[in-house]
């Protein structure tokens, strides 16, 4: 496929956000995503011994992008212990399996985007904030490949095909490509690639916090918060920001999502606020 044109890269990612609490317009689906990510069964697991993954997005560079269960946090100690924990998983093209991303290397990742391409930082962020508010995202009610691994070996001892419904993330394949194309390989993924994997770690962060809030959850903590954090990095990295301040505002809690009011000055016009 040709490369499309900037404009229409820009143009093809506009987005339209409420105003007034936009985390309340995809409140459904999040809600959907969380009961059917953490109804996955868990018999017979245990995290760094028998675990499962889920197979849910293949990339056009043939990675592949699971979620992989349960987690370490399902072996924490405390009030903190989260027993319905997941991880997502890349495994590239040649079958190797890429380290987990923290926030330091997501945001390593963003950096080396900036340092390279500018310009483009705010069809990035556009992109964070999507996943963020789950913007056109789809519905699916199929099977998918499950395979119940030895953590320790690597061997797979069972493969079947599970029926699973949830909201999915939707890239424009032509976007995708284009930039994809000119930022090379992120971490060793493909942009593809690391926009899936954020979107099945913020998905973990959701059912993370409802459950570890319940009826006081706010919507915010988990997915939006995390992705919206990234923003902050980004504005750091566009000038809006000092590195003290930018240090500041992580010190307290370990996420620092962008204020609403702010989206503009990261996003420009590409974000329309109604």
């Amino acid at each position: 496929m040709p490369p499309i044109l900037n404009q229409d890269i820009r143009e093809r990612v506009r987005t339209t956000i409420s105003k007034r609490a936009p985390q309340n317009t995809t409140k459904q689906i999040k809600l959907e995503n969380i009961e059917n990510f953490n109804n996955l069964s868990r018999e017979g697991l245990e995290n760094g011994n028998i675990e499962r993954r889920i197979l849910l997005y293949e990339t056009h560079s043939h990675e592949k992008v699971y979620m992989q269960y349960p987690g370490i946090e399902s072996k924490r100690n405390g009030q903190r212990n989260f027993l319905l924990d997941a991880r997502p998983i890349i495994q590239k093209s040649d079958g190797e399996i890429v380290p987990d991303m923290n926030f330091g290397r997501i945001w390593d990742i963003i950096d080396r985007i900036g340092q390279g391409h500018q310009a483009n930082l705010d069809v990035l962020a556009v992109l964070f904030l999507r996943i963020a508010y789950m913007i056109g995202y789809q519905h699916n009610d199929t099977e998918y490949l499950s395979e119940t691994i030895n953590v320790i070996t690597g061997e797979v001892i069972e493969s079947s095909r599970t029926r699973f419904c949830w909201n999915s993330l939707i890239l424009d394949p032509d976007v995708v490509e284009t930039l994809g194309d000119s930022f090379g390989l992120l971490g060793g993924v493909s942009l593809e690639g690391f926009l899936y994997y954020n979107d099945l770690l913020a998905q973990n962060e959701d059912c993370k916090y409802s459950y570890l809030k319940g009826r006081q959850w706010d919507f915010k903590s988990g997915r939006i918060n995390n992705c919206l954090s990234h923003l902050t990095v980004i504005a750091h990295m566009q000038g809006h920001m000092g590195i003290s301040e930018l240090i500041n505002k992580f010190q307290h809690g370990g996420v620092a999502p962008l204020a609403q009011n702010k989206f503009n000055e990261v996003c420009g016009d590409l974000v329309i606020q109604e």
